[in-house]
């Protein structure tokens, strides 16, 4: 019995030092391996961060640099560059030397041709009909061809193919029919137009920036309704504000008062779309919460309509349940919410605590009156704009109950 024992106790000690050493071929051992799997996670995390900022960093700089050689293209040709609001749309063919110009505020329509000095109006009647005609038949596709610098923007973006999130614009008008052919131009061109048609498109010539050249305007208004644009864009409005718990109004009234329901509207910043979509910003919160991961989404992502909406009214959603949650009266966030999507939560706080947290300014504005924070918001907001961006958004929701 005890040679057996002493044998036992031999080879637990001589086989001990192999299974330690051999401990990563036994199963038990991995426990203490869990903790890896997570850092690999951690680290792709980290990862993709870095890859979204640097898209992003990336975006600004190629626009930037777009940008800039595009303006300089135009002034060679034009003498001069039209720096519009995101109300107004403007767009060239370059090869036709023809600029058009859309206010959607007004709608107030120019067809312009940049011509040799003394060339007259029938010399190019024809081409301008023709331009007119191409304008008012653009289709969202052509429309996004227009605009040089968010192709080349887009393209050299490509390289982010993993973050990247593009669009596939339509073929749908921009325009409706009953705005072509209630047209009627003042001379004998080439546009067939309805006999009753009111809408007279009058025709000019005018003096060019550049000294050896004129500038010969076909101008008219297309009928005017705000809340004729704005139900163009009704089932999307509707189902966005459904799903992201928003007032319907709330959505049309930044409309209004982003793009005036330019749906090919653009900023500096850059901004796009109906509702002005910043890529650093607005978007990145919003996919954020739509897709679980951030996306740099492309200007054919965002000059589509219903994905501007989509995201719009995504980042409400963020800046009403996310960073404005601890407000307690439902209005008074409503007006934070408003503020902020022009100007940050961080400037938001400071028209309260006069400091950028707005984490420690919810105790200041929960001290509030709803009213009392609007009056606040529209007297203490650091930017004069965004001052006045809240009053006109809240006024004009009330055209949309």
């Amino acid at each position: 019995m005890k040679t057996i024992r002493y044998l036992l106790i031999t080879l637990i000690a001589f086989s001990l030092p192999v299974i330690l050493l051999n401990y990563d071929r036994f199963e038990f051992p991995l426990i203490w391996k869990n903790p890896e799997p997570e850092q690999k996670e951690l680290s792709q995390l980290e990862q993709n961060k870095k890859e979204l900022d640097e898209g992003l960093e990336a975006f600004k700089q190629y626009y930037d640099e777009e940008f800039k050689a595009y303006k300089k293209d135009i002034l060679t040709q034009w003498g001069e560059f039209i720096d519009a609001p995101p109300s107004v749309w403007v767009s060239y063919e370059k090869s036709d030397n023809i600029r058009r110009t859309v206010d959607y505020k007004t709608g107030q329509v120019q067809v312009e041709m940049i011509v040799n000095k003394g060339t007259s109006i029938d010399q190019v009647k024809g081409e301008l009909d023709k331009a007119v005609y191409r304008l008012m038949n653009t289709t969202e596709k052509e429309a996004y061809k227009t605009d040089v610098v968010a192709n080349r923007v887009e393209q050299r973006l490509t390289r982010f193919g993993n973050i990247l999130q593009k669009g596939e614009m339509s073929n749908e008008r921009l325009f409706s029919m009953n705005d072509y052919i209630s047209l009627k131009i003042n001379h004998d061109g080439y546009l067939k137009v309805w006999s009753k048609a009111g809408n007279v498109a009058v025709s000019n010539v005018f003096a060019s920036a550049k000294q050896d050249k004129d500038i010969v305007r076909v101008s008219f208004k297309i009928p005017h309704s705000i809340h004729r644009k704005a139900v163009k864009y009704a089932d999307v409005v509707t189902t966005a504000a459904e799903k992201e718990r928003i007032n319907d109004e709330l959505i049309y009234a930044i409309m209004e008062t982003e793009s005036s329901f330019n749906p090919m509207a653009k900023s500096h910043i850059p901004a796009y779309g109906l509702m002005q979509i910043v890529p650093h910003t607005a978007s990145k919160d919003a996919t954020s919460y739509l897709y679980g991961k951030a996306k740099i989404l492309a200007p054919s992502f965002l000059y589509k309509p219903k994905n501007n909406v989509t995201i719009g009214a995504a980042y409400l959603h963020v800046l009403l349940y996310k960073y404005m949650r601890k407000v307690k009266n439902t209005e008074s966030r409503m007006y934070c919410a408003i503020a902020a999507y022009n100007t940050g939560a961080s400037n938001v706080a400071k028209a309260f605590i006069n400091r950028a947290s707005f984490t420690q300014a919810v105790a200041e504005i929960n001290k509030l009156s709803s009213r009392e924070v609007y009056e606040k918001l529209k007297k203490f907001l650091p930017r004069k704009e965004s001052r006045t961006y809240v009053e006109k958004v809240a006024k004009r929701m009330k055209k949309y109950l």
